[in-house]
C-alpha cells in the first residue's frame, strides 16, 4: 500500500528539554499540527531579558508496516514567527541517539583553529583574567574588536589546554626593548580585553627581539570558518516575484542563531591602513667568508637585514638558502632566518668550517601602502581575476582582500611572488614582480557591491645607492691668527706609524705624500685621509705659513656683454690658491609646473631646491672652479675675476603613469616615485645679487703649527642631501668582516668573538664617524649598501576597509593635512557620500568600505601638458578631474562601529565566542536546495458538497483550520492541480473554517548575495505577492531545505566474525565465524514503523543460544536459532527487525557473533528556537514546519 500523508510524522525524541541529556532516540509520540507548546514552551522573562536559544530534537519518520520509499524528503521553517525577536533555525547532526549536549557541540564548532597568530602571549597569564596581552612586530596586524583567537598550551600531548576567545576591546602600544644591554628595538604590546575569563592559566614568553615564543609556552591560534553545522531556516520576500523569475530577493540570507547584544566602539583617528612593512634592498648582493662557530645555541649574524631570496651560503661541501624565513638545503630544512635583524638558528648540528656567504642586505621600514580596488559588479564578479598592479610593488607588500559571505579574507604575497590567505581555503594566486601583473582565484565567489582591495609598497622616496669607493677622513679646522689665513703651499702634516708620515698641500690646495685630500685656504679647512690608516688616537701635527686675509662683498654687480660676471678685488693683487668666490643664484623651477611643485611640497621635499648659494675656487693657475670645471679667469696680479654665474642644479620631478579603475568610471594617477631632472639656477638679474671675493693679500707672514687627534670621519653619499634609511648601509673594508648598521646609529662587525663597534652614523646627513679600526690596512671603504630617502610618499586615491563594521551612519570623518592650509576635516553624510572641496568618496556603513579620492574638477582647455590630462576623461561640459594628492602618512579616518557582546553561555545554553560574533549563521549557499512559498488563506462558513476555488492551480498543500483554531483533518478533498476544496462532511466543524492554500517552487541556489539576492537555476512557475500592510504573515517567503534523501527501512550491513571485542566497527574484526547467516534466501526483514538506525551484535552464549545488542540500545532480547527473533520497538509496537530462524544453519560456537546494522525510516531534526533581548510584540506566536517528499503514484 503506499505511503499515505498521514503516514509521514514529525516525532517528538526522548527528552524534549534543554537539558544535557536532551534529545536521544525517537519516541512514538506525534507532534500534533496546530498544538500550542507542542515543540517548545513560552518564553519566560528572563529569557527575554537575556536571550536565550532552545534546542529539541525531532524526527521525521515513515510511519508504514512496509518498506515504501518517501522520495526526496526534505524539512523546511515555512513561515517564521512573527515576533520579530524570535527566530526558528533547523540542522540535523544524522546521528539517531545523540543528544543536546552532543549537539551544541557541533554548533559551538563553527569556528575552529586556524593558523598560528603573529605574535605570542606576552609572559603568564592566571585564571580568571579577563585581559590578555599579545607581543607582536610593529608592521602586524593586531585583532579587530569581536575577532576569535583560541590559546593553546601543550598542544597535542595530554596536558593540552585550549581556550578560545573573543576580543571585546583592543589597544596598541609601540615600546622599546633593550637587548644585549645597550641594543633597542620596537614592537607591539596588543592588549586585549576578553569576553569570558580565562578557564586556565596559560604560560606566555618574555620579549625578544626575533619575536619568537619560548617553546613550552602557550600558541596563539587565529580562528578560520569550519561552519560544521548547515542550518537552514526561513526569510521573507522583500520584493514580488513573478513566473519566469531566476532570482527573488530575501530579507537576508542569515539567520540569528544565538542572541547578541549591539554596543558602539569609537574608533579614533587612526590610519587607514597599519603602517606596513616595505623591504628595502640595497643595490647589489653581497659577498665574503666568515668562519665563525656557528650551533644550535650559538646563533650565526649578517651584518645586518637580509632581502628575503637572497642568501647563499657555501660550507662543508654544501649549500645552504632561505625559502620564506627557512634554511634549507637540497636535503631538507636544516634552520630559520630573521630576515629582519639578519639572525640565522641552526635546528641541529653546527657548522664551524669556513662559509662563503652571498645576499642581499635589506631593511624594513614602516611606509602607509598605497591601494586601488577592483569593484564587484553582478558582470564582473568572478573567483578568478587578473591584472598589473602600476606602479610595480616591492616583492613581499601586495596584498589582495576580498569579501565572501560577509566576512572578509586577505592574500598576500611573501616575497616569493606567491600569493597566499592564512588558510589554503581563502584561495591563491601569483605575482610577477617584474611586471606587476597577477592572477588570483579566490576561496570563494566574493561579494556584489563589495571591491577586492589591492594595497602595495613601493619605495618611491628610495634611492639604491651604487657601490663606490669612499675613504675615512678628517675635516680640520686650522685656527690662525685673526686677520690671517694659511698661505697656499705652505702647509705640511706629519704624525707616526710604522716611522714619521708626511704629506703637503700645494698652491692648488691638493694634499698629497702619505695622505690625501684638499685645503680651502679661504675657510681655513683642511680634508685630510692618511693613505694607510694609522692607530686609534694618533696624533696629527699640522705646520703652514699665516698670510693676510681679506672679503670683498659686491652688492648686485651686473654683467658684462658676453653675459660673464667681472669683479675686481678691491686691494689688487691675489695670492694665487686662496681665492674662494661666493654668490646666489635663482632656480627656474619651470620644468616642474606649477602641479608637480604643489605635489612636491606635500611630499615635505621643497628644500631640495632651494635657491643655492655657489662657492667656487681658483686653481693656482688662475682659473675660477666650480664642481671641478672652469667657469672663469683670474687675474693675480690686478685681482680682475671674470666667472660664468650660472649654473645647472638637478631637482627631484614626481613620476606619474594614469590608469583606469576597472567597473567605476574612475582613474587612478600613479606616483611612481622621484626622478632628478636639470634645471637652469641663474644669477638674479635684480638687487638680490651678490658677490663674495675672499683671498689673501701680499704681506707679513707668520708660521704656524696646531696639533689634532686623528678622529676619521666619511659621508656615505657625498654630493647628497638626502637622509639614510636605518639598517640599510653595509660596508666592507680590507682585514675586516663587514660592517653593517644595526638601524639605531652604531657602526658594528661581527667578528669570531662577537659584535665590535666601529663608529656612529647619523642617518639625517649620511655621516659616518669611526671609533675603531684596523690600524695598518689601506684607507679604502667600499659602500656596499646604502638606500637614502628623501620626503613622504603621495597619493590621491585610497580604498580601504574599516577596523570593524558595520557602522553608526554619519559617523565616519576623514583627517587629513595638505601642505598649505594645513588638517582637514570631513565628514560622510548619512548617505555615505562624502563630498567637500578638494575631497570626495563614498562608504558603506555595513561593511565599512571606503573610497576617497583627493582632486577637483576644473577646466580641461589648457592642461593638456599636465601628467594627469587625456582627452578622454574630459567631460561634456569641458571640465576634467585633476588629482591632488596628500602625504599618505597624513591620513587618519575616526568613526563608531557597532560591535556585539557576547551573553552568558549559562543563560543562553550555549558558548556564543565561537560563533560569528553577531550570532548569525548563512542559511543559504550556492548548490543548496530553497523553497519559495506562500500560503493564501480563505475564510467562510462551509456545507456538505461545496467547492471552494483557491483562484489558483498547482497547489502543494491544502490545510483547513476550524474556527477554534484546531486543525482539520477530515470530511474534504483537496484537488491540488485544479485548486479547489470539496467539503463532503462538514459535521463537527467550528464555523467558519479558513482554507490555507499554499503554493511553492523548490530549485537548485545557484547563487547567493548577501544582499539577500539568491538566484536559482530555474524559473519560478508561480508569482509570490508581498505582505500585506500590518499583516506579515500574509506575504511570501523563501527557505532552505533541510535535505534528508530517499526515506525507508532496510538492512544496510550483515556480516559474521569469530568473536567480538566491544568495538563497534564496519567491517570484519579478527576471523570469520565458522558458521554463516544466510541472508540471502532468508533476509533480516524490516519496516519502516519498526526499524531505527543502529547497529546490532547477536552474540551466542552457546551453540543455539543468543543475545541481542544494539550499540545503543543495549540488550534487547534472548533467543535462539529454532525461533525466529523480532524483538519489539517499545516507541512503535513492532518489532526492530525480523530476524528468521531458517538463516542460522549449524555450526554456531560460544562467542560468535552476526553483526548488521538498520537504517529506519527515521530523520533526526534538531529544531533551535532563539530569542533575542527584548520585549515581546506578539503575544501567541508560531511557526510553520513543513515535511515534504514525494511517494510513488499507485
Amino acid at each position: 500500500m503506499p505511503i499515505q500523508s498521514g503516514d509521514v510524522k514529525l516525532l517528538k525524541s526522548a527528552v524534549m528539554a534543554d537539558v544535557p541529556e536532551g534529545g536521544g532516540a525517537p519516541t512514538g509520540i506525534t507532534i500534533a499540527d496546530g498544538v500550542s507548546n507542542a515543540i517548545f514552551p513560552d518564553i519566560s522573562e528572563l529569557d527575554r531579558a537575556g536571550g536565550r536559544v532552545n534546542l529539541r530534537k525531532t524526527f521525521v519518520s515513515v510511519q508504514t508496516d512496509d518498506t515504501d520509499t518517501y522520495f526526496g524528503a526534505n524539512v523546511i521553517v515555512a513561515e517564521p514567527p512573527q515576533d520579530a525577536r524570535v527566530s526558528v533555525t533547523l540542522f540535523s547532526t544524522e546521528k539517531t541517539f545523540d543528544t543536546r549536549e552532543q549537539a551544541q557541540v557541533r554548533i559551538e564548532a563553527y569556528l575552529n583553529k586556524g593558523p598560528e597568530w603573529a605574535g605570542y602571549l606576552f609572559e603568564n597569564h592566571i585564571a580568571g583574567q579577563r585581559v590578555i596581552q599579545l607581543f607582536q612586530r610593529v608592521t602586524d596586524t593586531i585583532p579587530n574588536v569581536g575577532q576569535t583567537l583560541v590559546l593553546i598550551e601543550n598542544e597535542g600531548l595530554g596536558t593540552q589546554k585550549e581556550q578560545y576567545i573573543r576580543a571585546t576591546s583592543v589597544s596598541v602600544v609601540e615600546r622599546t626593548f633593550t637587548y644585549d644591554s645597550d641594543q633597542d628595538y620596537k614592537a607591539n604590546v596588543v592588549t586585549v580585553e576578553i569576553s569570558d575569563a580565562l578557564r586556565y592559566d596559560f604560560t606566555g614568553s618574555p620579549a625578544t627581539r626575533t619575536f619568537t615564543r619560548a617553546s613550552n609556552s602557550t600558541k596563539v591560534r587565529d580562528t578560520v570558518v569550519a561552519d560544521a553545522g548547515t542550518y537552514v531556516g526561513v526569510v521573507p520576500l522583500t520584493q514580488a516575484a513573478a513566473v519566469g523569475d531566476f532570482t527573488i530577493k530575501g530579507a537576508s540570507i542569515y539567520t540569528q542563531l544565538v542572541p547578541s547584544a549591539q554596543t558602539e566602539t569609537p574608533i579614533s583617528f587612526v590610519p587607514p591602513y597599519a603602517a606596513a612593512g616595505l623591504p628595502v634592498p640595497g643595490a647589489v648582493p653581497v659577498s665574503y667568508t666568515a668562519s665563525h662557530a656557528w650551533t644550535t645555541s650559538v646563533k650565526f649574524s649578517l651584518p645586518g637585514g637580509c632581502l628575503p631570496g637572497s642568501l647563499a651560503i657555501a660550507t662543508d661541501g654544501i649549500t645552504i638558502f632561505d625559502d620564506a624565513g627557512l634554511l634549507k638545503t637540497a636535503s631538507g630544512t636544516m634552520g630559520t632566518i630573521d630576515y629582519a635583524n639578519g639572525i640565522l638558528s641552526l635546528n641541529s648540528g653546527s657548522m664551524s668550517n669556513a662559509k662563503a656567504i652571498t645576499y642581499t642586505p635589506a631593511a624594513q621600514i614602516l611606509r602607509a601602502p598605497q591601494s586601488s580596488e577592483i569593484p564587484v559588479t553582478p558582470e564582473s564578479r568572478s573567483q578568478s581575476y587578473v591584472g598589473t598592479v602600476n606602479p610595480v610593488p616591492q616583492p613581499g607588500t601586495l596584498s589582495i582582500s576580498y569579501m565572501a559571505q560577509g566576512r572578509w579574507y586577505v592574500l598576500s604575497d611573501g616575497g616569493s611572488g606567491s600569493l597566499k590567505g592564512l588558510d589554503a581555503s581563502y584561495g591563491a594566486g601569483t605575482f610577477n614582480k617584474n611586471t606587476g601583473a597577477f592572477v588570483v582565484t579566490l576561496g570563494a565567489l566574493p561579494d556584489v557591491g563589495s571591491s577586492l582591495i589591492l594595497t602595495w609598497n613601493v619605495p618611491t622616496q628610495e634611492t639604491q645607492q651604487p657601490q663606490a669607493s669612499l675613504k675615512a677622513s678628517q675635516s680640520l679646522a686650522l685656527n690662525p691668527p685673526a686677520g690671517t689665513a694659511v698661505q697656499p703651499g705652505s702647509l705640511r702634516v706629519s704624525w707616526e706609524y710604522s716611522g714619521t708620515k708626511t704629506a703637503s698641500a700645494a698652491t692648488s690646495g691638493v694634499l698629497s705624500g702619505a695622505a690625501t685630500g684638499f685645503l680651502s685656504a679661504a675657510q681655513n679647512r683642511l680634508d685630510f685621509a692618511p693613505n694607510v690608516m694609522p692607530s686609534v688616537g694618533t696624533q696629527l701635527t699640522v705646520s703652514y705659513v699665516a698670510g693676510l686675509k681679506h672679503e670683498d662683498s659686491f652688492a648686485h654687480p651686473s654683467r658684462n656683454g658676453a653675459g660673464l660676471l667681472p669683479v675686481t678685488a678691491t686691494l689688487g693683487a691675489i695670492e694665487p690658491g686662496s681665492l674662494e668666490v661666493e654668490w646666489n643664484t635663482l632656480t627656474d623651477t619651470a620644468v616642474l609646473g606649477a602641479y608637480t611643485l604643489a605635489q612636491l611640497q606635500e611630499m615635505g621635499v621643497q628644500a631640495a631646491w632651494r635657491d643655492p648659494t655657489q662657492i667656487g675656487r681658483d686653481d693656482g693657475s688662475g682659473n675660477v672652479v666650480l664642481n671641478g670645471a672652469s667657469i672663469g679667469t683670474v687675474n693675480y696680479a690686478t685681482g680682475e675675476v671674470i666667472f660664468n654665474p650660472d649654473v645647472t642644479v638637478r631637482i627631484p620631478r614626481p613620476n606619474y603613469t594614469s590608469a583606469a579603475v576597472a567597473g567605476t568610471g574612475r582613474w587612478r594617477l600613479n606616483y611612481g616615485g622621484l626622478s632628478y631632472v636639470a634645471a637652469p639656477s641663474l644669477y638674479p638679474n635684480d638687487e638680490s645679487g651678490y658677490v663674495k671675493l675672499r683671498y689673501n693679500r701680499a704681506g707679513a707672514t707668520n708660521n704656524q703649527t696646531e696639533t689634532f687627534q686623528f678622529a676619521p670621519s666619511f659621508k656615505l653619499v657625498p654630493g647628497v642631501n638626502a637622509q639614510v634609511v636605518t639598517g640599510t648601509v653595509l660596508l666592507t673594508t680590507s682585514g675586516a668582516q663587514p660592517w653593517g648598521d644595526n638601524g639605531q646609529g652604531t657602526l658594528r662587525e661581527f667578528t669570531p668573538s662577537g659584535w665590535v663597534t666601529r663608529g656612529t652614523i647619523n642617518y639625517l646627513s649620511g655621516d659616518v664617524t669611526l671609533t675603531s679600526w684596523t690600524a695598518g690596512v689601506t684607507n679604502a671603504i667600499t659602500r656596499a649598501s646604502c638606500v637614502t630617502t628623501v620626503g613622504e610618499n603621495i597619493s590621491s586615491e585610497f580604498v580601504f576597509r574599516t577596523g570593524a563594521a558595520p557602522l553608526r551612519p554619519g559617523s565616519v570623518s576623514i583627517q587629513y593635512a595638505r601642505a598649505v592650509g594645513g588638517t582637514q576635516n570631513v565628514t560622510a553624510g548619512i548617505d555615505g557620500k562624502i563630498e567637500a572641496t578638494g575631497i570626495n568618496g563614498s562608504v558603506d556603513y555595513e561593511t565599512g568600505l571606503v573610497r576617497v579620492r583627493f582632486g577637483t574638477t576644473v577646466t580641461a582647455a589648457g592642461n593638456e601638458s599636465e601628467p594627469w590630462y587625456a582627452a578622454d576623461r574630459v567631460g561634456t561640459d569641458g571640465k576634467i578631474f585633476r588629482p591632488e594628492p596628500v602625504a599618505a602618512s597624513s591620513v587618519r579616518y575616526s568613526a563608531v562601529a557597532y560591535s556585539y557582546l557576547p551573553l552568558d553561555a549559562d543563560l543562553l545554553g550555549i558558548d556564543p565566542v565561537r560563533l560569528p560574533s553577531d550570532g548569525r549563521v548563512p542559511i543559504f549557499r550556492p548548490g543548496g536546495f530553497a523553497v519559495v512559498g506562500h500560503t493564501g488563506k480563505i475564510t467562510t462558513s462551509v456545507s456538505n458538497g461545496q467547492t471552494i476555488d483557491c483562484a489558483r492551480v498547482r497547489l502543494s498543500r491544502v490545510r483547513v483550520v476550524g474556527h477554534d483554531g484546531s486543525v482539520i483533518h477530515t470530511g474534504y478533498t483537496a484537488d491540488l492541480e485544479a485548486g479547489t476544496v470539496t467539503f463532503t462532511n462538514v459535521t463537527g466543524y467550528s464555523q467558519p473554517v479558513t482554507v490555507e492554500h499554499r503554493i511553492e517552487d523548490m530549485a537548485v541556489v545557484r547563487d547567493v548575495q548577501i544582499n539577500g539576492e539568491i538566484s536559482f537555476t530555474r524559473p519560478l512557475t508561480h508569482a509570490y505577492p508581498l505582505a500585506n500592510p500590518g499583516d506579515p504573515a500574509s506575504g511570501s517567503f523563501v527557505s532552505s531545505a533541510l535535505v534528508a534523501g530517499d526515506l525507508f527501512a532496510r538492512v544496510s550491513l550483515v556480516f559474521d566474525q569469530a568473536t567480538w571485542s566491544g568495538a563497534w566497527v564496519d567491517a570484519l574484526s579478527g576471523s570469520s565465524a565458522t558458521a554463516t547467516f544466510n541472508n540471502t534466501q532468508y533476509p533480516i526483514r524490516v519496516t519502516n514503523r519498526g526499524a531505527v538506525t543502529e547497529r546490532w551484535i547477536v552474540r551466542f552464549t552457546n551453540s543455539t543460544a543468543f543475545e541481542v545488542i544494539g550499540e545503543n540500545v543495549g540488550v534487547i532480547a534472548t533467543g535462539n536459532t529454532s525461533t525466529d527473533c523480532a524483538p519489539n520497538n517499545p516507541a512503535t509496537g513492532v518489532p526492530y527487525f525480523h530476524l528468521p530462524a531458517l538463516g542460522w544453519g549449524n555450526g554456531w560456537a560460544t562467542g560468535n557473533v552476526l553483526r548488521f546494522n538498520t537504517i529506519g525510516a527515521q530523520f533526526p531534526v534538531w529544531v533551535v528556537r532563539t530569542v533575542q533581548q527584548g520585549p515581546e510584540s506578539v503575544p501567541d506566536d508560531n511557526f510553520t514546519l513543513l515535511i515534504r517528499g514525494d511517494v510513488d503514484t499507485p
